[in-house]
């Protein structure tokens, strides 16, 4: 179980380091259009790590059911489950319509301009919190 969890921890950290890398590097490379590559295809990858960052976020909520958990571990749980159904849920809608290119009118457009930085933003802050809480859990270290 161990290396399970370090191979997810691995890919969380990994993916959202080139999340945050391609948020910041897709106005120097994109050409002005709105058709976005890259982005076509690390959605897969994300849309992956989405629901495994759900899982952890999950497992995380239900674990501070003990009597010995201090209060800043209650809310990282909180955080992390309740950020998590916040990200599946806008990935998910928005996915949608990049996956359907016919149905993309101006509307549309304008939608992925204002919900696509923040989904990639909480993707990236989700992806590395709970990366790094699988690996320390893997490792048996608390913090």
């Amino acid at each position: 179980m161990t290396v399970a969890k370090r191979l997810v921890a691995f890919y969380l950290v990994a993916i959202g380091i080139v999340v945050a890398v391609s948020f910041i590097l897709t106005p120097v490379y994109n050409d002005g259009t709105i058709d976005y590559p890259v982005w076509r295809i690390l959605n897969w990858f994300m849309v992956a790590a989405a629901l495994a960052i759900l899982v952890v976020g999950f497992r995380r909520r239900r674990d501070p059911e003990r009597a010995d958990v201090s209060a800043v571990e209650y809310l990282r749980g909180s955080f992390a489950y309740y950020g998590a159904i916040v990200l599946v849920m806008l990935m998910l809608w928005e996915w949608y319509w990049t996956l359907n290119p016919s149905s993309e009118s101006g509307d549309a457009v304008t939608a992925h301009l204002i919900y696509f930085p923040l989904v990639n933003a909480l993707f990236v802050v989700l992806a590395l919190a709970n990366g790094r809480y699988l690996w320390n859990e893997a490792g048996g270290s608390s913090d």
